[in-house]
Order: structure tokens, then C-alpha cells, then sequence
């Protein structure tokens, strides 16, 4: 029997979405993982980033691994018709230190001293699955959390006092159209809280989180959806402007 990785990897590269059978809906976190994991594996197992959001009531995070090859830097071009589906979300990311160090007990002024640096990110929201958004939320989480790409902007050396992470100044355009309210928010509140507990869940499933990776935390923005060729930018304030060009 095909299995789910197989299905969402090759609805992936045909730019397609498709249906899942009941019996391959995963019931756990940890069996949405296990199909993150493998798909992983098929796209060259190497992760350059991770997408963290707030999770359900029985886990207080959802994670995946982002391949590196859906990671771009700022002024990345991406062909629309990669994607069946192609949401626009504006968001912040971090960079970590001394990971072995964190722990889901650490204060904010503890963790302060493990992240290195922070960047705007765009984060192309995607899926590979027919019924989106409306599905059960394993399966979401299976679909590496409907990521399809991360393009992060130029960074800067973390400053806890020089960001606002709870209300930023934000702008998202689309060909200078604004997208945004000017103040973002994140359904986390402090996006910055929900990484000690990502990190050791991750280590509870054995994942390994390097310094190298980025680790983008959910939208300040809200979403739009674009099938169209146009010219996105955001800003946070106090970071460089990020940029896509969409063909």
C-alpha cells in the first residue's frame, strides 16, 4: 500500500492536491512526525529550517521540519505554479545558541541568551491536501504544517529591547498594495514562547534542532492567497525589508 509520505511528496512535485484514505490519517503527533520525518528522507533528508506554531490540547506545540531546498533568501524568485494552493504570511524567525541548553521550564530572560539572531521571513503557505484547512490535525501536521517554502531575510543580531515581538510595526504588500494591518500579532502572543517547548519536544521524538537553522514562529500578518505573478514585501520594524518576486 502506498504510504502517506509517498502521496504527499508526489502531490508535492506534480503541484496537485489529492485525497487521503481514512486509514492513513494519522491519530498522534508522534505518527504525523514519523510521515514529517520520512518525508524529509525523500526530499534529500538535509532540514535548513523549522515551523513552529501553538498546538492542540493534548500537545502545546506543533513542529516541522522545513527541507533546505524550500528555503530561499531574500530577493528569491518562485514559479506560482509550483503550488496548488499559495497563502502569504509574514513572519519572524530566529537563529539559537547552546540548543543543548534549553529547556521547556527556561524564563524568557533565560532564553534571551540562547537566540543569536533574528530575520523577517515570508512563509509561502501550502498543502498537498484536498479539504485544507478544514482537516483533522494530524494530518495538517503531516503535511510538513502546510509549509511550502521559507524565505528569510537578512538577519540581525538578537536584541530582546530593540523588537517589539508581542504588537510589531508590520507591512506586507502585494505589488505595493497593503496586505497587513499595521500592527502584527501571533496566535502565540511572544512568538519567542514557544520555543522551549518545541525544542524539548523535539527531543522527546529524537529530532535534533542545529544553531544552523532557522526556526520561523508563526504569522504576524494573516494570510492571503495569490495565483497570480506579483511582487510581495514585508517589514518588521527594526529589520531589513524581505522581498519575493512570484512568476
Amino acid at each position: 500500500m502506498t504510504q502517506l509520505n509517498q502521496l504527499i511528496i508526489e502531490a508535492n512535485r506534480l503541484g496537485r492536491l489529492i485525497t487521503i484514505s481514512e486509514e492513513l490519517v494519522p491519530t498522534t503527533l508522534e505518527s504525523a512526525y514519523q510521515t514529517q520525518n520520512q518525508i524529509l528522507e525523500l526530499c534529500n533528508g538535509v532540514i535548513g529550517a523549522w515551523k513552529v506554531g501553538t498546538g492542540d490540547h493534548a500537545n502545546p506545540v506543533f513542529a516541522s521540519p522545513i527541507p533546505n531546498e524550500w528555503v530561499y533568501s531574500n530577493q528569491a524568485t518562485i514559479a506560482k505554479n509550483r503550488y496548488s494552493l499559495m497563502g502569504i504570511e509574514l513572519e519572524y524567525a530566529f537563529k539559537l545558541n547552546n540548543i543543548n541548553q534549553i529547556t521547556a521550564t527556561m524564563t524568557l530572560s533565560e532564553l534571551e541568551n540562547h537566540i543569536s539572531e533574528v530575520a523577517a521571513a515570508i512563509e509561502i503557505v501550502s498543502t498537498r491536501l484536498n479539504g485544507w484547512p478544514d482537516l483533522p490535525p494530524y494530518l495538517k501536521a503531516a503535511d510538513l504544517q502546510s509549509n511550502g517554502a521559507l524565505i528569510v531575510g537578512q538577519s540581525q543580531p538578537y536584541c530582546a529591547y530593540v523588537f517589539n515581538f508581542n504588537d510589531p510595526i508590520i507591512s506586507l504588500t502585494d505589488n505595493q498594495v497593503e496586505k497587513s494591518t499595521r500592527k502584527g500579532k501571533n496566535p502565540a502572543g511572544d512568538p519567542r514562547l514557544l520555543i522551549p517547548t518545541f525544542i524539548e519536544q523535539q527531543r522527546q521524538f529524537g529530532r535534533q534542532v542545529n544553531n544552523d537553522h532557522w526556526i520561523t514562529t508563526g504569522s504576524l500578518s494573516g494570510i492571503f492567497f495569490i495565483d497570480y505573478a506579483t511582487n510581495i514585501t514585508g517589514t518588521i520594524e527594526g529589520l531589513p525589508s524581505i522581498h519575493l518576486k512570484v512568476e
